[in-house]
């Protein structure tokens, strides 16, 4: 299981696949069933959606 927190590295978000298990600072968990990664000129947005209907999202 995967921590996604304002720590994670982008080399470890650009690691995580459909099928990993992952998990964020307030209490959502599960199975990456989709990622989306946004790249705008001075960020990144990373939304994995979870088998559970939820959306963890990360900011770099």
């Amino acid at each position: 299981m995967t921590l996604i927190d304002a720590l994670t590295p982008i080399h470890r978000l650009e690691q995580l696949k459909v099928g990993d298990v992952i998990s964020d600072t307030f209490g959502s968990s599960g199975t990456i069933k989709s990622i989306e990664i946004l790249k705008h000129k001075t960020s990144l947005i990373y939304y994995f959606r979870i088998k559970s209907g939820k959306l963890i999202l990360a900011l770099r």
